[in-house]
């Protein structure tokens, strides 16, 4: 019996332990995978108790009132892994891979008045390579990162309308936010 008895206290002690650890995010990054800012969502899968996998949507907007190449949104998506040496460490090394879809200005047409009346938008494709640090307690409460980012592949659409320029090779990225 006391067996049994101590069998279910352990199993309620280990599910509660794994039921505090926070594991949802919300955070603002700087530059990063949508050049300006981004609002972001990411959420942890515990592989082990040493490796994680936080996969991550965001957005950009940028309201824009004149013609111009740019589009209004930004979508950064990224799959990243975390690795720290203790389980109950708040400090992580982050690698992973993202995607960023711009909406960038395809085509337009002008109206009658001589103002343009349609636009045209497409979908441009970034891929990028992240390397850096993440801060983000078990217990949830305040988190951030810093890393850098290098870009691996531009889509021929996005170079044809902005070329080279606006998504350099190598770049930082800073995020603040809350883990609950």
């Amino acid at each position: 019996m006391r067996k049994h008895l101590l069998a279910i206290s352990l199993s309620i002690a280990s599910y509660s332990a794994v039921a505090q650890t926070k594991k949802n995010s919300i955070y603002l990054e700087g530059l990063g995978n949508a050049v300006v800012y981004s609002i972001n969502y990411d959420r942890i899968f515990s592989i082990s108790d040493y490796l994680k996998v936080a996969p991550r949507v965001g957005v950009e907007y940028i309201p824009r009132r004149n013609l111009n190449k740019y589009g209004k949104f930004t979508f950064p998506t990224e799959i990243n892994f975390l690795y720290n040496q203790n389980k109950n460490n708040a400090n992580f090394i982050e690698s992973g891979l993202g995607l960023a879809l711009f909406n960038l200005l395809d085509d337009y047409e002008y109206g009658i008045d001589g103002n343009i009346s349609d636009k045209n938008y497409k979908l441009g494709v970034i891929t990028t390579l992240r390397l850096g640090y993440r801060h983000q307690k078990p217990s949830g409460g305040l988190m951030y990162r810093a890393g850098l980012l290098v870009r691996l592949s531009q889509d021929d659409f996005s170079k044809s309308k902005v070329g080279d320029d606006l998504f350099y090779r190598i770049w930082p990225g800073f995020s603040i936010g809350y883990t609950f």
